[in-house]
C-alpha cells in the first residue's frame, strides 16, 4: 500500500483551535447545571424527578435543531450557522440571572438545547473539511477534547464561584467567555467547501443528492453508528446531570474531593480520545482499512466502558467508585470521536453535515431519556444509592450491547469487493 503523508495546514490548525474552544465552551455550559444541582434544587424546592426533567429538557428539541443545523450548513456553510448558534448561547447564559422558578429554568434549558443541538455536528463537519483522510481521527479528536480540557480547567472555577457567589455567577462567567470566543471566530473563522480532491480515494459523487443519501441513511453501517451516538449521549448526560450529585450525596465528597472527581474523568477523556484516535489513524495508514482501524478499535473500547460502569456500581470504595465510573464515561466518550470518523468514511461529503447532525440528533434522545430515567430510579428506589446503582447497571448494559453491535456489525462493502477481486486474481 502507498504510504500517506498528507499534512494538516496552518489554516486547518487555526480552525481546529477555534472549534476546540467552541466545543469546550459548549460542554462547560451543559455541565454547569450538574455543578449547581444541589443549590438550585434547594432554592427552587425541586424533587429528584423534577430535576431529572430539568436534565432531560436540554434535549427536547436538540434532535430537531441538530438535523436542521447540519442540513442548513450543507447548503450555506458552517461559519454563519455556528455564529448564530453561539450568539444564542450567550443570550441564554445571561438570562439565567432571572431564573426563580421551575418553568423559567425549564425554558432556558430547552432554548440552550436548541442553540447547542448542531454544535458537535458542525464542529466535526467543519474540521473534517480541512483534514486529510488518514488524519481525520486525530484531527476530530483534537476538536472533541475541547470538552474535557475546558471542563477540567473550569470545574474548580465554577464550583468556587457557585460556593462563594451563588450559582448564577458561574452562568454569568460562561456568557462572558462565549462573547470573547465570538470575537475571535468573527476574525479568524474560515469556510472551506468540501472538494473531491480533499478526500483521497473518493469516487465521483452523484449530483442527485437527495437520491444518493437515502441508501446510506438506511444502511446497516449508518444505523449502527448513529446508535452509538444514543449510547454516548446517554452516558454523558447522566454523568453531567447526576453523577456530581452522587459524588456529593452518596459518596460524601467535599468541595475539594468533588472538584477532583469531576476533573479526573475530564483528564482521562482527553487521554483516551487522543490515544485511541491516534492509534486508529496509525492503523488506517498501515492497512487502509476502515474495519481494522476504526471498527475493531471502537467496538472493544465501548464494551470495556460498560464493564467499568458495572464495576463502579458494585464497589464499596469511594475511590474505586470514582475511578471506575470515570473510566466508564471516558471509554464511552471515544464514540464521540470514532463515530464521526466512521461517518466521514461512509457518507458522501455533500451530505456529511446532515449525517453528523443525525448522529447527534439520535444521540440527543439518549441524552433526553437518560437523566429522566435516572431520576425515576433514584426517587423510587429504597435508597438514593440503590437508585444510582440501578442507573449505572442500565448504562453498563447499553454500552455493552452497543459495543458488540459495532464490533460485529459494521463492515465495508468496498473492502469486501476489493478482497474478493484480489482473491480471484490470485486464484
Amino acid at each position: 500500500m502507498e504510504k500517506l503523508n498528507s499534512k494538516i495546514t496552518k489554516k486547518a490548525w487555526a480552525m481546529i483551535l477555534l472549534l476546540f474552544l467552541m466545543i469546550g465552551i459548549s460542554n462547560v455550559e451543559k455541565a454547569m447545571i450538574g455543578f449547581a444541582s444541589v443549590p438550585i434544587m434547594d432554592e427552587l424546592g425541586l424533587s429528584p424527578t423534577e430535576w431529572g426533567l430539568i436534565g432531560s429538557a436540554f434535549y427536547w428539541l436538540f434532535a430537531v435543531s441538530a438535523i436542521l443545523g447540519g442540513s442548513i450548513a450543507d447548503k450555506f456553510g458552517t461559519k454563519h450557522v455556528i455564529t448564530i448558534m453561539v450568539i444564542l448561547w450567550a443570550v441564554v447564559q445571561f438570562s439565567t440571572l432571572f431564573i426563580y422558578s421551575l418553568p423559567i429554568l425549564l425554558l432556558t434549558r430547552v432554548i440552550l438545547g436548541v442553540a447547542e443541538g448542531p454544535s458537535y455536528a458542525l464542529a466535526m463537519t467543519a474540521a473534517s473539511k480541512w483534514l486529510p483522510r488518514e488524519k481525520t481521527g486525530t484531527g476530530l479528536s483534537l476538536v472533541s477534547i475541547g470538552a474535557p480540557v475546558l471542563l477540567s480547567i473550569s470545574a474548580p472555577v465554577c464550583i468556587y464561584l457557585i460556593t462563594n457567589f451563588g450559582w448564577r455567577s458561574a452562568f454569568l462567567a460562561a456568557g462572558i467567555s462565549t462573547l470573547i470566543w465570538l470575537v475571535f471566530w468573527a476574525i479568524f473563522g474560515k469556510e472551506k467547501p468540501v472538494s473531491l480532491e480533499d478526500k483521497q480515494g473518493n469516487q465521483v459523487i452523484s449530483n442527485t443528492a437527495k437520491e444518493s443519501f437515502l441508501p446510506t441513511f438506511l444502511s446497516k453501517n449508518f444505523l449502527i453508528v448513529i446508535l452509538t451516538g444514543f449510547t454516548a449521549y446517554w452516558s454523558m448526560s447522566v454523568f453531567m446531570s447526576w453523577v456530581p450529585n452522587y459524588f456529593a450525596t452518596v459518596l460524601k465528597l467535599g468541595n475539594a474531593g468533588l472538584s477532583l472527581a469531576v476533573t479526573a474523568p475530564a483528564l482521562l477523556t482527553i487521554a483516551s480520545q487522543l490515544f485511541f484516535s491516534m492509534f486508529s489513524d496509525r492503523l488506517y495508514r498501515k492497512t487502509g482499512s476502515m474495519i481494522k482501524s476504526r471498527v475493531f478499535v471502537m467496538g472493544p473500547v465501548i464494551v470495556t466502558g460498560g464493564l467499568f460502569y458495572l464495576l463502579g456500581s458494585l464497589t464499596s470504595s469511594s475511590t474505586l467508585a470514582v475511578t471506575f465510573l470515570s473510566l466508564g464515561l471516558t471509554l464511552g466518550a471515544v464514540i464521540l470521536v470514532l463515530g464521526p470518523t466512521i461517518l466521514v468514511e461512509i457518507v458522501q461529503p455533500q451530505h456529511l453535515g446532515k449525517a453528523q447532525g443525525i448522529f447527534v440528533a439520535v444521540g440527543s434522545i439518549g441524552g433526553m431519556v437518560g437523566p429522566y430515567v435516572t431520576g425515576i430510579f433514584i426517587e423510587r428506589a429504597s435508597t438514593m444509592a440503590a437508585g444510582f446503582h440501578y442507573a449505572f447497571y442500565v448504562m453498563a448494559l447499553i454500552l455493552g450491547v452497543c459495543g458488540v453491535l459495532v464490533w460485529m456489525g459494521i463492515r465495508s462493502k468496498k473492502e469486501k469487493v476489493e478482497l474478493e477481486a484480489i482473491t480471484n486474481l490470485n486464484g
